[in-house]
């Protein structure tokens, strides 16, 4: 196998020998200056077809936690079929390093669809518990039973299952344009240009469509958030205010407004996408 780049210390693109190129995990493979050739031994792990967006993502996040999102995915593969893209692997570990700095610094959101998605989905929530219950050992990090719900919803989300009937593909559509104009708000209003492409609108995108499916479905997030929500309001005045931009026009074209605690998540998404916009709050 062919080290072509080096990730970091531990981690390499590499060319297989059919010329492929894919992701290589293996201690202590990236010391050396590339190109050069290493053993198929010394590699532990390896990924096919992974996202350029993602490579990026491995020097941000601890090699602990992709050890868990590997072992949590490998586990979920076996356990659901739908799910076969490698770039999971990825994308949970983001996931969970951002479960874990929530918890680091005391913020604590409650997710009201504990039960619902315990009932609907127990593979999915199985599997969230499982990566919980592994964060604890490898880590030495309890994670409140809320981020059992928010990693199973990653899960389920990963899936991709397709909508059949015609009027849920209507409304899917629908949404689409809606996320699409709240993304122009959002532009408009930090005077930036987001990159769709990048996985961090991704998320963010994941996260509007479970606040409008809710909203269509007459439901809203309650609990009780009052105290992080009035912090974040006065920490971030301009994100509060885009939300509320993007509350009036939800308001406008659905006829239904966000709560507070709804509000309070996208001052939190709509930060965390600036902040890696490079765009001043």
């Amino acid at each position: 196998m062919r080290v072509i780049k080096n990730i970091n210390n531990n981690t390499s693109i590499c060319l297989d020998s059919n010329n492929q190129e894919i992701i290589a995990f293996g201690k202590g493979i990236g010391f050396k200056k590339p190109p050069y050739e290493i053993e198929i031994s010394e590699v532990q792990r390896t990924f096919y077809d992974v996202d350029p967006q993602f490579v990026q993502m491995i020097n941000l996040i601890p090699e602990s936690i992709f050890e868990i999102a590997i072992e949590i995915v490998n586990y979920a593969q076996g356990k659901l079929d739908s799910l076969t893209n490698s770039n999971i692997i990825f994308t949970l570990a983001d996931h969970i390093n951002f479960s874990v700095k929530r918890y680091k610094e005391n913020m604590k959101i409650k997710m009201p669809v504990y039960y619902d998605v315990q009932h609907l989905y127990p593979v999915e929530f199985e599997i969230g518990k499982l990566a919980v219950e592994r964060i604890k050992e490898k880590i030495g990090i309890e994670l409140p039973k809320e981020e059992i719900t928010g990693i199973a919803l990653h899960i389920i989300n990963a899936e991709g299952i397709k909508i059949e009937n015609t009027d849920e593909q209507t409304e899917e559509i629908d949404d689409e344009t809606i996320i699409n104009e709240i993304t122009d708000i959002i532009e408009e209003f930090f005077s930036i240009k987001i990159e769709k492409d990048s996985f961090n609108y991704s998320r963010f995108v994941s996260h509007l469509q479970y606040l409008l499916k809710r909203g269509k479905d007459g439901q809203s997030i309650m609990s009780d958030n009052r105290a992080m929500f009035d912090d974040l309001r006065v920490s971030f005045p301009n994100v509060y205010e885009c939300a509320k931009l993007v509350d009036a026009y939800i308001l406008q074209k659905r006829n239904y407004r966000f709560n507070e605690e709804e509000i309070l998540y996208l001052i939190l998404h709509i930060n965390r996408l600036c902040a890696r916009e490079d765009c001043y709050r």
